[in-house]
């Protein structure tokens, strides 16, 4: 697996790095803007995932990861970002982010991030889950869709605040292929593929 980092502050490129080598991987990218990361792609280093910091001199991460989105579809980006305002948290889902790590998080979250989002789970981390949960909540009022059972709010509830599928089986004692069951028809009946798009939805339509 090959990773990258871009953060323009080199103490937390460095703490990151760190963090990593619980995990099987290659660092091939660690740049400090957006010209550099850019750069580096063009001259083919490999990059499967990539860590983005949000704040970033000349530009900024959401236009990095929007570029990202066009011209490298195929690299995961977790945001790293202290970050709680709505709009741009709104325009990361819309963009299609695969993760986000707060930057007061502990570093163990890192690589917990990593196998997550590697593995096709979204990974919001605890404070971007309470973030997402106070938006959903906030909209309830505004639209609701009659189409969605009961346990079907239920699970993309608990997947808006960043549970896995054994976590919400648990929750509400019931098998993980029950779960997997009710994810296929919320798929179904939203028009959408991934978790990822069942959180982007939830929040851009006040679905809970």
């Amino acid at each position: 697996m090959n990773i990258g980092i871009l953060d323009d502050h080199e103490l937390i490129r460095i703490g990151i790095a760190s963090a990593l080598a619980p995990l099987p991987h290659e660092l091939t990218i660690s740049v400090a803007s957006a010209d550099q990361l850019f750069d580096a792609l063009t001259d083919g280093k490999p990059c499967d995932l990539l860590l983005l910091d949000i704040l970033l001199p000349g530009t900024s991460g959401v236009d990095v990861a929007k570029r990202l989105r066009t011209e490298y579809p195929d690299i995961k980006i977790i945001v790293l970002s202290v970050e709680t305002r709505e709009y741009p948290i709104m325009q990361l889902m819309n963009i299609g982010i695969d993760g986000y790590i707060s930057k007061n998080a502990p570093l163990e979250e890192v690589p917990l991030a990593i196998n997550s989002v590697m593995e096709g789970v979204p990974f919001y981390g605890r404070d971007m889950a309470v973030l997402i949960r106070d938006i959903v909540d906030a909209k309830m009022n505004k639209r609701t869709y009659a189409m969605l059972t009961k346990r079907e709010v239920q699970i993309i509830e608990a997947c808006c605040a960043g549970k896995l599928g054994k976590e919400i089986a648990e929750e509400f004692h019931i098998s993980l292929r029950a779960v997997n069951s009710h994810k296929t028809n919320i798929f179904n009946k939203l028009g959408i593929s991934s978790s990822v798009e069942m959180v982007r939805f939830a929040l851009e339509h006040g679905i809970i």
